[in-house]
C-alpha cells in the first residue's frame, strides 16, 4: 500500500517485482526513466489509469514485451521509451499524447501496427526507425513535418496516409519503404535529402506545385519511377532521380526540363 501511494514507479520497484507479467498499481502518476529497461523476461505490463507520464528509456530493450495497453489519460511518453522492444506487435497512443519523441519505437522490429491519435502534432527523429514489419500508418492532420529517419528502414511499409497540413518531409524520412504510390499533400514545401531513397516499389509520384525545395537524392534508387513535375521548384538538388528507368513529365523549356537534360533523364512534355 505504501508503494501504491508513491507518485513515481521507480526502477528499484520494477527490479524487485520483475516477472513475466507485471502490474503497476493504481495511484502511480509516472514511470521513472529506465524503470523496466533490459528486463528481458517481462512480456506483459498492466499500467494504471492514473498514469500521466512514461520516462525516457522506460521499457527499452524489454526483449519479450508484446503486450502493453497505454491508459487513456497518459500525456507524455519519453524519448526511446519502447526502443528495441522487438516483440511488440501493436501500439495505440492515447488521445492526449501530442508528441512521439525521438527513437520512441526505434528497432521495434515486430511492430505491425501503430495508431496515432488525432491530436498528435510532432513526430520525432527516428521515431519508427527500422520497424521492419510496420505495414501501414496514418499520420494525423496536425503534423506539419516528418522528421529525420522517422520511418526509415520500414521495409514492409506499404500504405502511408500523409496529413493535409504537411510542409516538410525530412532527410531519409521514408528511406527503403515499400509503398508503390503516395499522395503528397498540396501544402508540401520541402522534400529533404534522400527522403525517399531506395523506395524501390514506388512507381508514380506527383510533386505538388507548392514544393519549393527538392534536395539531393530525394527519390534516388526508385527504379522505374514516373514523376509528374509541372512547376519549377526554387531548389533542385543533385541526382534527385535515377538516371535509368525514370520518366519525368514536365513543361518544355522549364528549369526542370533543363535539369533533366543535364542529368540525362527521360522527359515527357505536358501542355
Amino acid at each position: 500500500m505504501r508503494e501504491a501511494g508513491t507518485k513515481m514507479y521507480t526502477r528499484a520497484m520494477a527490479k524487485r517485482q520483475a516477472s513475466a507479467e507485471m502490474l503497476v498499481k493504481e495511484g502511480f502518476r509516472s514511470i521513472e526513466a529506465g524503470a523496466f529497461m533490459n528486463l528481458s523476461k517481462v512480456y506483459k505490463v498492466t499500467l494504471p489509469s492514473t498514469l500521466r507520464s512514461i520516462g525516457e528509456n522506460a521499457f527499452r530493450n524489454c526483449m519479450q514485451l508484446n503486450c502493453v495497453e497505454l491508459p487513456e489519460n497518459l500525456l507524455r511518453i519519453g524519448e526511446a521509451a519502447f526502443m528495441e522492444c522487438r516483440k511488440l506487435e501493436q501500439i495505440r497512443l492515447p488521445k492526449k499524447v501530442q508528441r512521439v519523441r525521438p527513437r520512441t519505437f526505434k528497432l521495434c522490429k515486430n511492430l505491425k501496427g501503430a495508431h496515432l491519435p488525432a491530436g498528435l502534432e510532432i513526430l520525432g527523429e527516428n521515431a519508427f526507425l527500422d520497424c521492419e514489419n510496420l505495414q501501414s500508418i496514418r499520420i494525423p492532420a496536425k503534423v506539419e513535418e516528418i522528421s529525420f529517419r522517422a520511418f526509415s528502414g520500414c521495409r514492409r511499409l506499404e500504405k502511408v496516409l500523409l496529413p493535409g497540413r504537411l510542409q516538410v518531409i525530412g532527410k531519409e524520412a521514408f528511406k527503403g519503404c515499400a509503398f508503390s504510390k503516395l499522395l503528397l499533400p498540396t501544402t508540401l514545401s520541402v522534400i529533404k535529402d534522400s527522403a525517399f531513397l531506395k523506395c524501390r516499389k514506388l512507381k508514380y509520384i506527383r510533386i505538388p506545385d507548392n514544393v519549393k525545395v527538392i534536395e539531393k537524392w530525394a527519390f534516388h534508387g526508385c527504379s522505374g519511377l514516373q514523376v509528374e513535375l509541372r512547376h519549377d521548384p526554387e531548389v533542385l538538388g543533385e541526382w534527385i532521380f535515377n538516371k535509368n528507368g525514370t520518366i519525368v513529365r514536365c513543361r518544355k523549356g522549364s528549369r526542370v526540363d533543363a535539369y533533366c537534360k543535364e542529368y540525362d533523364l527521360v522527359r515527357e512534355y505536358i501542355g
